[in-house]
């Protein structure tokens, strides 16, 4: 069996021949929920990352031309920042790092000290001096009478140079500000502001020169992130889970899953000029009939998690050209897959691989982390000769999935030295080649791969949809979707029976209630519902997800029920479970 090295082994693996390097394709997972509510920004997450990740991981891959990689943006991130760029919805948070201090009010001060520090106390907080004496300046009661004019300049300029990116900083006026470490003016809040605004307005138009060039791929997920098994059939819950208990009405909506595809294949096209061959679900979640669906909106290839896999195959061995490939090493291939629509490819990624970057590596050595990743490598690429002869690496490959945003807060510096290094190893050795996914495709013979049989719904966390259904609070919120999806039908229905223009107003009120209904189909909502994942906003997600459904009924004139004014957390018990995780998981925790 061919797994992920110990994290204590250092042990080099001998490589027979280097004319058949393996190709490693690496897929970074660019996802914010939606969070607008009415003309404003509930949380600034979509803009913090965006100063802090969504450029720089782009930069990264331009300042290694020879590198490759796959960049998944979701249109529902992607939107956003349309929105903050063009003044359309405001941000509460965000416009207090530029409002001059003089003109704080009592609620300002109070919403800054609420907001501000919010960063990672040990990578964001306590690299800056300064920052950290505001910090311990804000333990305790009293703190706005602690807090000086000059203390709240100093407080927005950095909380803005925290959530800004490694690579930034070292460019001017950054540098400059970080540098003179406090004692900022007003001049210098709006130079930053300034700045910051122009980092943004550049991630487009730089993916789209790295894209032209061949460097990365782009690729999407449906529109709002939710979870299509769910979205088309409640019950595909209980392929992996067959004795869950789910909601009291079965959801059943595939056609609302292929808008969801639709939109976004369009709406990302328009915005990067660019067709799109490939397709992350959301949470990696997929089922037989949500490929279907993908394949039938013209993606030719989709990825999962090895555990999905593991399910689907069941033990078996099966052939790929001439050679028969164990379980074991099943992930280490692309997988064709039968659909009504014509065969569609699929990934199943390494989730050892993939979750040492995401989690393992934020407190090693980068030096000692991409020394372990690429042995790890070089110990799959060598596991695999050894089984199959060198030949079977012209279908074989690595595939390295996670989140492209959230750990680098984790790690020194937002993960600049580790991202260096990882990048200049993997294009310097011959035994090992970075692609894109449409890449490897390009260059691999389709009657090679092996073809599965049977598709086993999950997604890419226990290799099922336990962090999304099954819990009393999941499944109160999938019922009250069920109920605003059938209201949202039934006037569908009412509206096609009327004429003129009342039916053009009836159809104008249920485009309204479904884009809402869309919405709250993501699944960011049902993430911090149940017990698994702790985070100090999760009653402003809650009330994101009952402000949307309950939109869906004021768009249909339609009288609001009293429940969506009522939170779906539970009161709480007596702790605490023992595992709680923030805005990412491991996939085998």
């Amino acid at each position: 069996m061919i797994a992920p090295m110990n994290t204590q082994e250092s042990t080099r693996y001998p490589i027979p021949d280097t004319r058949y390097p393996i190709r490693v394709a690496i897929l970074w997972h660019q996802h914010q929920p939606y969070y607008r509510a009415g003309n404003e920004f509930l949380m600034p997450w979509a803009w913090l990352h965006a100063t802090k990740d969504y450029r720089e991981m782009a930069e990264h891959f331009e300042r290694h031309p020879k590198m490759r990689g796959t960049i998944n943006l979701v249109p529902s991130l992607l939107k956003q920042l349309e929105e903050y760029l063009s003044g359309t919805v405001r941000d509460p948070v965000v416009e207090l790092m530029s409002k001059p201090a003089e003109q704080l009010t009592a609620a300002d001060k109070e919403l800054m000290l609420d907001n501000f520090f919010y960063a990672h106390h040990e990578r964001m907080i306590a690299r800056s001096p300064r920052y950290h004496e505001l910090f311990e300046n804000a333990q305790g009661p009293n703190r706005e009478q602690r807090f000086t004019l000059q203390d709240y300049r100093d407080l927005a300029v950095h909380y803005a140079l925290a959530w800004t990116g490694e690579l930034a900083r070292q460019r001017e006026p950054f540098k400059s500000l970080v540098q003179k470490e406090r004692d900022f003016s007003e001049a210098d809040k709006q130079q930053l502001a300034t700045a910051q605004r122009e980092n943004v307005r550049n991630i487009i138009p730089l993916h789209q020169k790295l894209a032209t060039a061949g460097q990365i791929e782009l690729t999407t997920s449906p529109f709002y992130h939710p979870i299509l098994p769910l979205l088309i059939d409640t019950d595909s819950a209980r392929e992996a889970m067959p004795h869950a208990e789910l909601p009291r009405e079965r959801f059943r909506a595939p056609h609302e899953a292929e808008r969801q595809i639709e939109r976004a294949k369009d709406y990302v096209t328009k915005q990067f000029g660019t067709s799109l061959a490939g397709m992350w679900p959301s949470e990696g979640s997929l089922s037989a009939a949500a490929l279907s669906i993908i394949r039938k909106q013209g993606f030719t290839w989709t990825a999962s998690d090895e555990s999905v896999l593991a399910h689907s195959l069941g033990g078996e061995t099966v052939p790929a050209g001439n050679a028969h490939i164990r379980p074991e090493h099943a992930r280490f291939f692309p997988w064709r897959f039968e659909t009504a629509h014509g065969e569609i490819t699929v990934f199943f990624r390494d989730h050892g691989l993939s979750d040492d970057i995401g989690f393992t590596y934020q407190s090693w050595r980068a030096e000692d982390a991409v020394e372990h990743f690429v042995q790890n490598v070089l110990r799959i690429r060598s596991g695999l000769i050894a089984e199959y002869g060198e030949g079977i690496l012209d279908r074989a490959c690595v595939p390295i999935i996670l989140d492209g945003e959230n750990c680098w807060e984790y790690y020194p510096n937002n993960g600049l030295e580790f991202l260096d290094m990882l990048y200049s190893r993997l294009t310097a050795m011959p035994e090992i080649a970075p692609v894109t996914f449409s890449q490897l495709l390009a260059e691999t013979k389709r009657e090679n791969l092996p073809l599965l049989h049977r598709f086993v719904a999950g997604s890419w966390i226990h290799a099922n949809f336990s962090i999304w259904i099954g819990h009393p609070e999941d499944n109160a919120a999938w019922d009250a979707l069920h109920d605003a999806y059938t209201a949202t039908v039934q006037a569908r229905n009412t509206a096609s029976l009327l004429k003129g223009d009342a039916q053009k107003a009836a159809f104008t009120r249920v485009e309204t209630a479904e884009a809402e209904l869309m919405i709250a189909e993501g699944s960011d909502w049902c993430w911090w519902y149940g017990e698994e994942h702790f985070s100090l906003q999760k009653d402003l997600f809650d009330e994101l997800y009952r402000m949307h459904l309950r939109e869906v009924y004021r768009a249909l004139d339609r009288t609001v029920p009293e429940a969506l004014s009522i939170p779906l957390f539970r009161q709480p018990g007596n702790g605490l479970p023992e595992k709680q995780f923030g805005a990412m998981q491991p996939a085998s925790s």
